[in-house]
């Protein structure tokens, strides 16, 4: 498959990113923040940026994962499924649109400088041409775009300091005139003129160096148009009285007007006629790719995919995103398209910081983000709260306006898409799992590299990060008591990714093959080595445990569990329902096992702690050592539960000893004796929660341990048989 040639600079990223989002947010919407907010307006965009900013750096993150055309359509689609790539997709279409209608209407204003049409009939009349233009497939004129946006920007730098180095009559600021509530109302309403700033981010697979030029290309252009919002409405509010700029939709040419006369007034409504013409044109054009997009992932009919031979741009798509920017610009005023525009773009970002969260605490394989957002998850969490706070702030328009798109699209992918697709998105598939133990036709399709009629006593699985893998098998090898032991190396695909394409195996890949082959040789144990790649890493283990009929499944361990915003966990799930025991390793480097601790639990699970811990050391032929911890007790307390220890561990053959492990602070009593030891073995007993925001007691050992560490994880060893 081809790829995009990376060709796009960090200069050209920063031109398309400021392209984005200067226009109508400076030539149009000050004059409805001024009536909104007064004088304090150049506030509510500082407020504005910073509040856009978390999104800025997540989606960065999100398009370096996920480099392809389609934007935060494509990220959202994988995330939370196709339910959810509907309302977004949808959500994301429309608000392009507005923008692109609030474009138009601004046109439309300053065109009224050299005319008396109706600036509703100038907007329609615009729209009806680049639609056209559009369909014949002129619609990219990104040369034009660089200078003009050039033009722009220096013109408006040039006219801001000009007039702030002249006397001025000093009108008095306030900072809150209509207090906290309405510059917060202020920043929602301002919020849409930075909706561009991650749009760069779609081309993303275009950009060199990706991990660095599209984050600080991202992060320049945004200090650089907020720069230049604050500014323009400080020079605004500093020069013109307040009743001028109130509900003035070209206060720029106003501005002009009072400053330099007719002539130059003119030269800076020409500009911005310009402008606002890209813009919208940009609007439509990238508008218009969100329903070609999800009629190709069957979320709408197939008709909008469809390129015309001639012209070879989606028609269907662009006639309709034509006809509802006609629409919104026939049926709603100016302040309301605004407000509207905004509303979609906080819901959006708000769903973009989220799906960051999701898929870091999913640990989806394929996520591999180049760049990562620094200070996560607070970054995240930020971006979140200010949005939604200012989603509350505006009010039930925006309520409205989000329920009605998102209710047809609901009820679109109800009666339209669910029947067409069968992708879960990451959420999807790392919910609940009841589909995993039900009768599929199809449930082994993902296996069929795999030779299933024959069984293995233990299987290894490999993801990709193991410390060492060979180690990990090493301890697989422990385990056996008859039978081979399989290795399966497990790679996941995105839904949308086609698994053929993962045809070719990797050079790692291959290397781990060979290495894997000769443990096998040198040690004499028939092992079997089989590369899996599947969209459904959950579903792939389970099935490769019950197909085979292991009795141990082993897997290293990568980090604490954490359920907080998933509200299910993989391994938790497969913790309590797999029917084979499970094994966590946690490599910490110790390649060589003499000494073993065993930490047991007075608990069921310790008759196979001790089993297990006698094969490995007699594997390793190494020393054990059992030992229970207890809080500081009395001396025949202690005698207690060594008598059990001792009871316990009484037919082992292998050198061992027993010790109590005592004092408040159980982890930390543990670390400090896992320092002697070069491997530690412990029974897994907490049940997994959702809310195990810190992880269990058994990962908080695990984490903190000097050593390695095996957890033993059994579904039939449920119960208590004493609780300490």
């Amino acid at each position: 498959m081809k790829k995009l040639e990376r060709s796009l600079g960090i200069t050209s990223v920063i031109a398309i990113s400021i392209g984005s989002m200067l226009g109508s947010g400076i030539f149009v919407l000050p004059g409805l923040a001024f009536e909104m907010n007064g004088k304090a307006v150049w506030l509510a965009y500082l407020l504005a940026s910073i509040c856009v900013l978390p999104a800025a750096i997540s989606k960065s993150e999100l398009a370096t994962a996920m480099p392809t055309s389609g934007g935060t359509y494509v990220y959202l689609e994988r995330t939370f499924g196709p339910l959810a790539g509907t309302v977004a997709g949808f959500g994301l279409w429309v608000s392009i649109l507005l923008k692109a209608s609030f474009a138009l209407m601004g046109f439309g204003a300053y065109l009224s400088v050299v005319t008396d049409y109706d600036i509703k009939y100038l907007a329609l009349g615009l729209t009806f041409i680049i639609t056209f233009l559009n369909i014949f497939g002129v619609g990219k004129v990104s040369g034009f775009l660089i200078f003009i946006v050039g033009l722009a920007t220096v013109s408006l730098l040039f006219l801001d300091a000009t007039i702030l180095l002249s006397p001025l009559s000093q009108i008095p600021l306030e900072l809150f005139p209509n207090g906290i509530d309405g510059l917060v109302e202020c920043t929602a309403l301002v919020f849409v003129s930075y909706a561009g700033v991650t749009k760069v981010a779609a081309i993303a697979e275009e950009i060199k160096n990706p991990e660095k030029n599209l984050p600080r290309g991202i992060m320049f252009s945004l200090l650089l148009v907020t720069a230049i919002y604050c500014l323009t409405t400080f020079t605004l509010s500093k020069y013109l009285p307040l009743e001028q700029l109130r509900g003035n939709i070209k206060p720029i040419y106003t501005m002009a007007l009072a400053f330099g006369g007719t002539t130059f007034s003119i030269i800076i409504a020409i500009l911005a006629i310009l402008t606002m013409t890209s813009m919208a044109n940009a609007g439509l054009l990238a508008g218009s790719r969100f329903p070609f997009a999800m009629s190709r992932d069957h979320l709408i009919p197939h008709r909008f995919g469809i390129l015309n031979q001639k012209f070879l741009t989606p028609v269907w798509s662009i006639l309709l995103s034509g006809c509802l920017i006609a629409f919104f610009i026939m049926t709603m005023d100016v302040t309301k398209i605004a407000k509207l525009a905004s509303a979609f773009i906080i819901m959006i970002y708000l769903f973009e910081n989220l799906a960051v969260i999701f898929l870091r605490e999913t640990r989806v394989q394929w996520y591999k983000p180049q760049y990562k957002s620094k200070f996560y998850p607070y970054t995240q969490i930020i971006g979140i709260l200010s949005s939604a706070g200012l989603l509350y702030y505006m009010g039930s328009l925006a309520f409205k306006g989000v329920m009605a798109i998102s209710i047809p699209a609901i009820v679109l992918f109800v009666f339209y898409s669910r029947k067409r697709t069968t992708r879960k998105g990451v959420v999807g598939i790392r919910g609940k799992r009841a589909d995993l133990v039900e009768e599929d036709p199809q449930s082994s399709a993902h296996l069929e590299t795999m030779d299933l009629s024959r069984d293995a006593s233990v299987v290894v699985a490999l993801l990709g990060k193991e410390r060492s893998p060979e180690m990990l098998i090493e301890m697989g090898t422990s385990l056996l008591d008859e039978g081979p032991i399989e290795v399966a190396h497990l790679t996941e695909a995105p839904e949308q990714t086609d698994l053929d394409d993962f045809y070719e195996e990797s050079a790692e890949l291959k290397s781990l093959r060979r290495r894997v082959i000769a443990m096998a040789v040198e040690k004499g144990i028939p092992t079997t080595f089989d590369p899996v790649v599947s969209h459904d890493i959950s579903k792939t283990i389970y099935d490769i445990s019950q197909r085979l009929h292991c009795k141990w499944l082993l897997l290293e361990w990568a980090g604490k569990d954490r359920g907080t915003f998933t509200l299910h966990n993989p391994i938790g799930w497969l913790k309590t329902h797999l029917q084979c025991n499970l094994m966590i390793y946690r490599d910490n480097g110790v390649r060589y096992v003499k000494k073993m601790l065993v930490i047991l639990n007075y608990h069921p699970i310790d008759r196979l702690l001790i089993k297990t811990a006698e094969q490995i050391a007699s594997a390793n032929k190494a020393d054990l050592t059992f030992a229970l911890y207890t809080k500081p007790c009395s001396e025949a307390n202690k005698e207690m539960l060594l008598d059990y220890i001792n009871d316990s561990i009484e037919e082992i053959n292998i050198r061992k000893s027993s010790t109590i492990v005592d004092g408040y602070d159980k982890i930390g009593c543990i670390k400090s004796a896992s320092v002697e030891y070069d491997l530690m073995l412990i029974g897994a007993t907490s049940k997994y929660s959702p809310f195990n925001l810190f992880g269990t007691e058994e990962d908080n050992i695990i984490a903190k341990s000097a050593c390695s560490v095996l957890a033993v994880h059994s579904t039939m060893t449920s119960g208590t048989v004493k609780d300490e």
